[in-house]
């Protein structure tokens, strides 16, 4: 995955929350639907069109208050795989 991709939600995806709070995301296109951890789900808030993988990666560390790089290294494969999903499942494109 390259990080300086810009990402953008699919515009015929639909997404609602949960009576849980887990976010669950429906792809017309994959006919999947797909239901997201709250982790996932933080991340899915931070994809808007404009953000670059690397910016989201940034992004979701500060949310966890990552200090290390090893902290930080696992927070970015971790964001990368599931972007990586999100692609793979036709949730959202890159831009």
């Amino acid at each position: 995955m390259e990080k300086d991709k810009v990402l953008k939600i699919k515009d015929d995806v639909a997404c609602r929350r949960s009576f849980d709070g887990t976010l669950v995301a429906v792809s017309p296109e994959s006919d999947k639907v797909v239901t997201l951890n709250e982790s996932a789900a933080e991340l899915w808030s931070l994809i808007d069109g404009k953000r670059t993988v690397k910016e989201i990666i940034v992004l979701f560390a500060a949310r966890f208050e990552v200090e290390t790089l090893d902290e930080f290294s696992v927070i970015e494969n971790d964001v990368i795989e599931i972007v990586e999903k999100f692609l793979e499942k036709q949730l959202v494109e890159i831009i």
